[in-house]
């Protein structure tokens, strides 16, 4: 979770007095960077995914399963078995996430260009989850590594399973539901921007859901944990602290551009999908134990990841630190960016007098309106000229559905990057790989065919609400550019955007004419990929369900739910073996995804 740098976090009275200075140091180094990589070309296509996993204790005589704090245990021991690897396989980068139940694993080398290595995704995926698997069974064979974007269940009851209880911590205060035992005890990091983020924003957050509404649901549902506090609203789930939102796990892609102006492009036509893409990836619909109108995490991480002022609430042109991304970055489409926001002026006239675009100049004039969250004491003044640390630092605490990712001040083999942040974590590496080598193939269908996806941002924002909406693939209609000069939007259905209408194409015939145009694609990569397409076709056209819909499914069917939006500990568990035999290969579930579809994944490209 960003820059993963060790030292002594500073507390928010220690940092308010220095953040212009803070700032300064890093409007220093993103001006060298700039100056450095500005006319940087040639760099390949590379790309790779971030896989976020989830730790389960499961006690099969009470039927009971409960996250695992063990995330600080295993870490240690992943990094051993990766440095130990001398033959072909590939190593896999592990790190701590914002919990101690939470762990990312990474491909230590990026994907390349080449056709194959689209072949080798879900064989990586499938390496990352045997690895941690195979250290937890070495200790007992009722533990389990998954992928779930949120744990039915967290924050309600004895949702924990822990051999060690620490309450010294006393980091997220005043939670009602949330421990402070959840936080990565070695992720120094993290404490630091859950405290800050508190101390900052100079309240607790209340974090708001909508409930699912059955037959037997209370009327008025009334979360009574929180009925005295202020901002209570009738049929709503509460949530009350940072953790709440980042015990979520997501799925990131990451993209290498060749140059400044292809990077350019490539966050400009990503941008209208992260709405898109989030509706297709929905997999969160319940939340603290209860059904919920919501199906992904997204507006969760909206909420929790505020440290806005109460004053500053009240304006609306600063957000949250995790929202929609808030500008196109192209002079362009800088027409399109039609939503006021804070921007710091002084940072804008001093990167424009450096040469860049007014309109990227602005986007990080608004990166610079937010104070740092995280200053570790030993790196508060640099040591030299060559680190970028104050700009990667600040640049990674604001957690937008996009992030624009400069090259490194001290490493000259890094290009300019866009990481596409908004969906939600699949529960199989089947899923996982579909959506990745999906959004990889269509960066070069954007970019081969000089697609125009731009619309309003404040369109864009609206599909990302629109898709938090229960089942909102087969309900809802989403702003969509579908050509022609005018460049007008029109609302349309995820399957028209998907599959196509009578006046687009639709994006998966242009990934299939491009596949269909490109020389050197294997058989196996051709079929697998072919596999990945007809996964997302089928989920567009609603013929296959999306995580959240089988889930809301699975409880709404299940013999011990009684219709009152309650998803009890037996159904949670039932549930979650389900989940993780599915993830497995040890059961199927024709609802997500089709028998026919196999794949023979390779981990190394042919």
């Amino acid at each position: 979770m960003g820059v993963l740098t060790e030292g002594t976090p500073l507390s928010w009275n220690e940092i308010a007095p220095v953040c212009q200075v803070y700032r300064s140091y890093a409007l220093s180094q993103l001006i060298k960077i700039f100056e450095k990589f500005k006319d940087h070309h040639g760099d390949s296509f590379l790309w790779g995914d971030e896989l976020e996993f989830v730790l389960l204790h499961f006690d099969h005589s009470k039927k009971r399963v409960q996250l695992l704090l063990k995330a600080h245990e295993i870490l240690p021991r992943l990094v051993e078995t990766n440095k130990e690897i001398h033959d072909d396989t590939p190593s896999i980068a592990w790190h701590p996430e914002a919990c101690d139940f939470m762990i990312e694993g990474v491909p230590c080398e990026p994907y390349g260009f080449l056709p194959s290595y689209l072949n080798t995704v879900e064989a990586n995926m499938t390496l990352r989850r045997k690895q941690a698997q195979e250290i937890l069974s070495e200790q007992s064979d009722c533990e389990y590594v998954i992928n779930m974007s949120a744990f039915p269940r967290y924050g309600n009851g004895q949702f924990i399973y822990s051999s060690t209880q620490d309450d010294s911590q006393e980091v997220a205060k005043k939670s009602t539901y949330y421990p402070d035992e959840l936080i990565s005890p070695n992720h120094p990091r993290m404490k630091s921007v859950v405290v800050n983020t508190l101390a900052r924003s100079q309240s607790p957050p209340l974090i708001h859901i909508p409930i699912f509404r059955d037959t037997s649901t209370p009327s008025p549902f009334q979360d009574l944990s929180f009925k005295q506090t202020k901002g209570f609203r009738d049929d709503h789930i509460h949530l009350d602290c940072f953790i709440a939102g980042w015990g979520c796990c997501c799925l990131q892609v990451t993209f290498q551009a060749q140059s400044l102006t292809e990077s350019l492009q490539v966050y400009d036509q990503l941008l209208p999908l992260t709405g898109i893409m989030l509706a297709l990836s929905n997999a969160c619909p319940i939340w603290r134990g209860y059904l919920t109108d919501i199906d992904s995490r997204y507006e969760v991480l909206f909420q929790t990841a505020d440290d806005r002022t109460s004053d500053e609430r009240e304006r609306s042109t600063l957000s949250s630190r995790c929202s929609p991304a808030p500008f196109y970055l192209s002079d362009e489409h800088n027409h399109l960016n039609d939503i006021s926001l804070d921007v710091d002026e002084n940072v804008v006239s001093t990167l424009t007098k450096h040469g860049m675009s007014s309109t990227l100049a602005k986007h990080f004039g608004h990166l610079f309106v937010r104070d740092p969250l995280v200053v570790m004491k030993e790196n508060l003044h640099p040591e030299d000229d060559t680190s970028s640390y104050h700009f990667d630092n600040l640049n990674s605490t604001v957690w937008n559905s996009l992030r624009f990712k400069p090259p490194p001040l001290d490493d000259d083999k890094m290009g300019w990057r866009v990481e596409f942040r908004p969906m939600d974590i699949q529960i199989t590496d089947f899923e996982n790989a579909s959506l990745s080598v999906f959004m990889a193939l269509l960066t070069r269908v954007i970019l081969t065919y000089g697609l125009d996806l731009t619309i309003p941002i404040s369109q864009a924002n609206e599909n990302i609400v629109r898709a938090h909406h229960r089942d909102s693939v087969r309900h809802e209609k989403f702003y969509f550019r579908a050509g022609g000069d005018d460049g007008e939007s029109s609302l349309m259905t995820i399957n028209e955007i998907m599959n196509g209408n009578d006046k687009f194409a639709g994006l998966i015939p242009l990934v299939e004419k491009y596949l269909n145009e490109s020389e050197n694609i294997n058989s196996d990569t051709r079929v697998t990929i072919g596999h990945y397409l007809s996964l997302i076709s089928k989920r567009a056209a609603g013929i296959l369900l999306t995580d959240a819909s089988w889930i809301r499914q699975f409880v709404m069917s299940h013999p011990a739910y009684k219709q009152d939006s309650v998803v009890s500990d037996e159904i949670q568990y039932d549930l979650m073996w389900k989940i993780t035999q599915i993830a497995n290969g040890q059961d199927t579930c024709p609802l997500l995804i089709q028998p026919r579809m196999k794949t023979n994944t390779q981990l190394n490209p042919e």
